[in-house]
């Protein structure tokens, strides 16, 4: 296409009209402007907007004309100049222009507002990562652009992550909490393919809470296994059900002597896989304390009633040894028993079908994939519940929510109530000062009587939400209940998220996702 120069006429018709008119740029008091009519009927002006004119003042001009009195009248920087008085500025910077007539303000109005571009995630951490290039603090950076400290923190993560940068350029639609996660993952390539899929799909807390305790888990198995191989023990992977050559210790006997973990040491097949399973630290307590306390009450003979009881030890999982022979036959051993029948009706596993036993892998499969959903979910919405009731003000639904958990007295509530309720004190910030069971709680009665009308509603809702969350276990996902159905779809309501596994929760069944999608493609290529 060429492009050809105007006319004389044209040329000569616009110097006059400038001519005309000569645009002035001045300094002006901005509570003197008049606000003149705007297509935007609702300035929303954001506290960080304000906040940001306060600091850093109004930095493009305002675009004024002068009515029949002389005033200037606001034609483009409605915002800009409500958040200048807002933030008592003393000056802004105003451009003089002719007054439109009214189709062209309404026209240059809507086509100012309509063909802005917000910066992109990219964009920004770049921006961030050159202020902090200038010396620039990560704290003084949050301060001049109006935001938190940690998303600026986050920004630089993103910025100093090859892998992160490049996400953000590619796939635009990650926000920066989503590309640090991203970065934190950087080295599984498979794990960013997940990632990405989930930030375009929904999910992504859950998907990256899964990741970490993966991660985790993977972490914690390694570290048992090298205990045990420094320990000079053999570990071998879990053995099928039909393995016969590798079978577990308690399963086998030498004469009629049953093998133990002690007495199969000298053994060439000594070895073992690692199990994960629950520790309960108070059982292993318990056994030493009764010894010194025979009658088992533990009570001195001046006890103090008002003394607040040790908090016990909560169980934990771990990854535990499961001792087997690798080759029970040829080292001289023998099953203890060849089978038996429980007496309940049920197929043992040689009796089963080969399609029989397939589904009751894949049935194993859901169990053990599930429970850890469920755990890695509870971790996200544990999370989500601290910011939440942190709120000044409880929503406008949460009256109602009250009133019908106080009037259904579902045993969550009425077991929370009179046991403390530990978990709302977690939550609401006081998880050094939560009481025993059956204890008053005076550190959240004093948090109570100090907090304004609003303030004190949020506190009574999170009361009753953590009661309900607390009443929440991996049982859950398998047994639907009305009362825990009723909690999570009152937190969706609210804005949280819920997982696949939740949604199995409140009896829903969920279709699996499958990987036709063009995003989930692109970032298995990437």
């Amino acid at each position: 296409m060429t492009l050809s120069a105007p006319t004389t006429a044209t040329a000569t018709a616009a110097a006059v009209e400038d001519e005309q008119f000569e645009d002035e740029l001045l300094r002006v008091d901005p509570a003197t402007l008049v606000v003149g009519a705007n297509v935007r009927l609702n300035p929303r002006l954001r506290k960080s907007y304000v906040d940001n004119v306060r600091t850093r003042g109004v930095l493009e001009p305002i675009v004024a004309y002068r009515d029949d009195d002389g005033r200037l009248v606001v034609l483009f920087g409605q915002r800009r100049t409500l958040a200048a008085v807002q933030a008592q500025r003393p000056w802004v910077r105003v451009m003089v222009v002719p007054k439109p007539d009214e189709a062209d303000r309404l026209t240059d109005q809507v086509n100012e507002n309509d063909h802005r571009e917000a910066l992109t995630v990219a964009e920004r951490v770049t921006a961030y990562e050159q202020l902090a290039l200038c010396g620039v603090p990560a704290g003084e950076i949050a301060k001049r652009m109006s935001t938190s400290r940690p998303v600026v923190d986050k920004a630089l993560t993103v910025a100093r992550s090859k892998l992160a940068r490049g996400a953000t350029q590619r796939w635009e639609f990650l926000s920066i909490d989503q590309a640090a996660v991203v970065a934190e993952f950087e080295n599984d390539a498979e794990a960013v393919k997940q990632l990405v899929v989930a930030a375009q799909r929904g999910g992504f807390d859950h998907e990256a809470q899964k990741l970490r305790d993966a991660r985790a888990e993977a972490a914690a198995k390694a570290e048992a296994a090298a205990a045990l191989a420094a320990a000079g023990i053999t570990v071998v992977d879990r053995p099928s059900w039909n393995d016969e050559k590798i079978k577990r210790l308690s399963e086998l006997k030498h004469g009629e002597d049953q093998l133990t973990e002690d007495n199969h040491t000298s053994c060439p097949g000594h070895a073992a896989y690692l199990d994960d399973e629950w520790v309960y630290p108070q059982e292993d307590e318990g056994n030493s304390d009764d010894e010194d306390d025979p009658w088992g009450d533990h009570t001195p003979a001046e006890a103090d009633e008002d003394a607040q009881e040790p908090e016990p030890a909560p169980p934990y999982r771990a990854w535990l040894p499961e001792y087997v022979c690798t080759d029970f036959t040829a080292h001289g051993h023998a099953l203890r028993w060849q089978g038996h029948d429980s007496g309940s009706g049920r197929k043992t596993v040689a009796e089963m079908t080969d399609a029989e036993r397939e589904e009751a892998r894949a049935q194993r499969r859901d169990v053990i994939q599930s429970n850890k959903a469920w755990d890695s979910a509870e971790t996200v919405r544990r999370t989500w519940l601290a910011t939440f009731l942190a709120r000044k003000a409880a929503p406008k639904t949460a009256a109602g929510f009250i009133a019908g958990s106080l009037a259904r007295t579902d045993h969550a509530v009425t077991s929370a109530l009179t046991g403390g309720n530990r978990l709302a004190h977690d939550l609401l910030g006081l998880s050094d000062q939560a009481p025993t069971f059956g204890r008053r709680a005076p550190a959240m009665v004093e948090l109570v009587g100090k907090a304004s009308g609003e303030r004190a509603q949020m506190i009574a809702l999170g009361l009753l939400l953590a009661a309900y969350e607390e009443a929440t276990s991996r049982n859950s996902w398998r047994t639907v209940s009305d009362s825990t159905t009723r909690y999570l779809r009152y937190l969706e309501a609210n804005g949280y998220e819920l997982s696949t596994v939740e949604l199995r929760a409140c009896g829903e069944s969920p279709l699996p996702v499958t990987d036709t999608n063009p995003i989930t493609l692109a970032a298995a290529e990437a």
